[in-house]
């Protein structure tokens, strides 16, 4: 019995050493080129659109403009970022986004448009005083 398995696992390791030497060699296979994937474009939908930056007291009394897909951040001194408060008349065109400290980050506060069109708005420091001008949101 013992020799009858040795002459098969002979056999078996005789054959793969006959039938490798069949095989084309590596070097023998044609190479097709490897098909080349399209590489991605961006569109102007796909692209991210920065935030319009503005000192809180660059605001007064003026029209403010920011595209919808886009925010208004407000350049407050650091520190002061949870202190200052905002709202808006028309919270459907946009609203208020208080800044402060979140998950280890820091955030600016600013307004956040939602659709088209004009909203009046008010921005009060932590000093107390209010600015008062008027968001205009437009489609990017």
């Amino acid at each position: 019995m013992k020799r009858s398995l040795a002459l098969r696992l002979a056999l078996v390791v005789t054959a793969g050493v006959l039938l490798t030497g069949c095989a084309p060699a590596a070097s023998d296979t044609p190479v097709a080129p490897a098909a080349q994937a399209p590489s991605p474009s961006a569109s102007a939908d796909d692209q991210a659109f920065a935030p319009t930056v503005v000192s809180p007291e660059d605001l007064d009394g003026k029209d403010a403009t920011v595209k919808i897909g886009t925010s208004l951040v407000l350049a407050v001194p650091d520190g002061t970022e949870a202190e200052w408060t905002g709202s808006t008349t028309d919270v459907a065109i946009a609203d208020f986004s208080p800044g402060g400290p979140s998950e280890g980050s820091v955030f600016r506060p600013g307004f956040l448009p939602h659709a088209v069109g004009k909203t009046a708005a008010t921005l009060t420091g932590p000093d107390g005083k209010t600015i008062r001008f008027t968001l205009s949101v437009v489609a990017p």
